[in-house]
């Protein structure tokens, strides 16, 4: 189908173009012959004019007109003029000198010869014929004297050398032919080239309507203009397309982003709604069963109080721990972060870890060089920390919690926090940062967890511009690699 376009648009460039330029060329071919022959003819009958203005001008300084006709004779000879006839009469009619034959004034029935009538009325007649067997002269011109004594008459006979005088050189034509091959082919090419950078564009446009995708590294382009157009609109067709599709894209994941967020909300609600049932329901049946025995022996009914204010810490806990979650992932773009040495963070923790009962028979030991300048926020990175080491006493069974630095680029430092204990099962790790999720439902509840322990330290790092990632160690227990940014006076 392109080919066949490209056909019929090639054929009506190519056929007015060439029409039109091969009619240029035959008007200016017609109107340069037609001037040739027009100033070759005025030539020939201003020689004749001069020859007889000679031979008046010999007559009237007195000159023998014979002599001055043989000298004509002879200064023609071998010339166009060669057979120049030329006749001079006086004013009876009489011959009085002559070279070549005699021009006769009458013919044969005594009637003057028609173009020396014609010759007499406007100065000289001319007759080109073609059939050179004839006698009659092609080209006369006659002249008068002014006292009108005598009259001269020149005739130039129609010889094959006067002949190629009065006609244009053949072999123009042969010139303007090459030159209208040359124009030919040269708008031949230019026809194709504009035919199919055009259909090209036309397939192009088809393509786009029909929303089909076009591949610019298969089109071929004409080496012109035209074809630098067409490529430099497909390319920009295709870049705005490309843009199109990545805005869509973009859209969509935004839409999934907060589909995802909606979705989070949803779940984190009505797990909160869980986590906050199960207490204030057991809250509530310790009192009503206080409150529905009065002789209840003063030892259950202190049994009974003491494990509703349990459940009421740990309620208590839980809204501590989802305030504290929201704050960082709605407020983290206006989280304070400053420059401080992170050895000095671990320094205190260590500290106050040993007047603490937070370990759970756990050692805590840690390898971070001074002067480790980091760009965070000290509280919360500090509250971070406690909760990994909280998270790891309560539930890894280990004996040793570990924090150390192990890698510092150009731009941040990459932290390793680590227990010895039985870690996690692999279907776990993707999970332990999610909202209310537990490994072990049973004895996370019993231990006073909240399940927010570790998605609030995920969110610490992110609020502060860090990350961190969790994975099993080898041969046991379990690790958080985590990265902050380092000081600017680290970098340099």
């Amino acid at each position: 189908m392109a080919l066949k376009r490209s056909s019929k648009l090639f054929w009506r460039l190519f056929a007015p173009l060439v029409a039109l330029l091969w009619g240029i060329i035959g008007l200016l071919v017609w109107y340069n012959i037609s001037n040739e022959l027009d100033l070759r003819q005025s030539l020939m009958e201003t020689q004749l004019k001069n020859v007889n203005a000679t031979v008046i001008d010999a007559y009237e300084h007195g000159e023998d007109l014979q002599e001055t006709l043989d000298f004509i004779d002879s200064y023609t000879r071998n010339t166009t003029l060669n057979d120049l006839r030329v006749s001079v009469y006086n004013d009876l009619s009489q011959p009085v000198a002559c070279i070549g034959s005699l021009i006769l004034l009458e013919d044969s029935s005594h009637q003057t010869i028609p173009e020396l009538l014609t010759a007499e009325e406007i100065g000289g007649a001319t007759n080109i014929r073609p059939d050179l067997k004839r006698s009659v002269e092609s080209m006369f011109n006659v002249m008068t004297s002014n006292d009108g004594v005598i009259r001269t008459i020149t005739a130039a006979p129609y010889t094959p050398m006067v002949a190629r005088s009065l006609s244009y050189n053949t072999s123009i034509w042969l010139i303007v032919a090459a030159l209208a091959v040359i124009a030919t082919f040269m708008l031949l090419g230019i026809s194709r080239n504009i035919s199919q950078s055009v259909s090209t564009l036309h397939t192009f446009a088809q393509r786009a309507a029909d929303g089909k995708t076009i591949d610019i590294a298969n089109v071929k382009f004409s080496h012109d203009e035209i074809g630098d157009v067409t490529r430099e609109v497909m390319r920009l067709y295709i870049e705005k397309d490309k843009a199109t599709q990545r805005m869509e894209h973009e859209h969509q994941v935004a839409l999934r982003a907060n589909e995802e967020k909606a979705r989070i909300k949803r779940q984190t609600a009505n797990n909160l709604n869980h986590e906050i049932k199960t207490p204030v329901g057991i809250i509530k049946g310790y009192l009503d069963t206080i409150c529905s025995d009065p002789d209840m022996p003063p030892s259950l009914k202190d049994n009974f109080i003491n494990k509703a204010r349990e459940h009421t810490d740990r309620l208590t806990q839980l809204l501590k721990d989802v305030s504290s979650i929201t704050r960082l992932e709605e407020g983290a773009s206006q989280v304070e972060v400053t420059e401080f040495d992170f050895h000095d963070l671990v320094y205190n923790i260590s500290n106050d870890l040993e007047v603490s009962d937070l370990l759970n028979n756990m050692s805590f030991v840690w390898d971070i060089p001074f002067d480790t300048r980091i760009i965070g926020n000290y509280t919360l990175l500090n509250n971070a920390i406690m909760n990994l080491v909280r998270n790891s006493a309560k539930y890894s069974k280990g004996t040793v919690i570990s924090l150390k630095l192990i890698e510092t680029t150009d731009s941040t430092c990459t932290f390793l926090f680590a227990d010895d204990g039985t870690g996690v099962g692999e279907q776990h790790l993707d999970h332990l940062f999610d909202r209310f999720y537990r490994v072990d439902e049973g004895r996370a509840r019993k231990s006073g967890g909240t399940g927010l322990g570790l998605p609030i330290v995920k969110s610490t790092f992110e609020a502060i511009g860090g990350s961190i990632i969790v994975r099993n160690a080898n041969p046991h227990g379990l690790e958080f690699l985590f990265t902050l940014k380092k000081a600017q006076n680290e970098r340099s």
